[in-house]
């Protein structure tokens, strides 16, 4: 699952941000939270220069962190993300209790019902993007380790499921080619679906718990896919 979430961070888009560094907020942190500031240059919102007001507003004041602990912060960059997100039971009911969430408080303080994205993301203020420690940390604060374990080692088990898909769409191709060239570019088209869309619809469905991405748009369209990719290659193939 450890490798499933890495995977995770390294599909998500970042949008750049033009412009110069924060050098007003860099001047000031870099000596009150140097841990902080590096973990943001270290990460992929330092790297794509996501500036400190990007996420928490340009004014100085108590509200710059319940800014950004606000799903709407994250949404507009993310969008194919955000949208797994909202599918999931978390995403529903941060949705439907959008007026009434008190931001001005951590979540393990006990003041939402379900996490935001930068709970999750930015756990432990680690402005890197991901948590500094163990990856069922943010689960823990909420979920009992019985069942982080479960949805973890059933979350491996769905990607390593997929990515069987994958590899024998693949072997199948390799065999189209040899003996259906016309039929590759279709081929490849499908298989880049495989793994450009669904098998990251799995790895968001299991990142966010999100039936819709993981029984809908991830497995299934797997299959739908490779059933097609077979169909090219045809059932009169001695080899098949």
């Amino acid at each position: 699952m450890i490798r499933f979430l890495l995977l995770l961070l390294i599909l998500l888009p970042i949008r750049p941000v033009t412009g110069d560094e924060s050098p007003e907020c860099l001047s000031c942190h870099q000596e009150k939270t140097p841990i902080l500031v590096a973990s943001w240059k270290q990460g992929r919102h330092g790297q794509a220069k996501v500036h400190c007001s990007d996420c928490h507003g340009p004014v100085h004041n108590g509200k710059m962190a319940q800014r950004s602990r606000s799903n709407g912060v994250c949404l507009p960059c993310h969008e194919k993300e955000s949208k797994s997100y909202r599918l999931s039971k978390h995403g529903v009911i941060t949705t439907l209790e959008a007026d009434r969430m008190d931001l001005s408080l951590p979540l393990k303080e006990g003041n939402l019902r379900a996490p935001t994205c930068a709970y999750c993301h930015l756990h432990d203020n680690h402005h890197a993007g991901t948590p500094s420690t163990d990856r069922q940390t943010p689960c823990r604060d909420c979920h009992s380790p019985r069942l982080v374990t479960t949805w973890f080692a059933s979350g491996t088990e769905n990607v390593k499921t997929g990515e069987m898909k994958l590899r024998e769409a693949q072997s199948i191709v390799e065999k189209i080619r040899a003996s259906h060239p016309e039929s590759i570019p279709q081929a490849l088209d499908l298989l880049k679906e495989m793994e450009e869309n669904h098998l990251k619809n799995i790895m968001l469905g299991v990142g966010h718990q999100s039936p819709d991405d993981l029984w809908w748009h991830g497995q299934p369209a797997l299959d739908g896919a490779l059933l097609r990719i077979k169909s090219l290659w045809g059932p009169s193939s001695p080899n098949q």
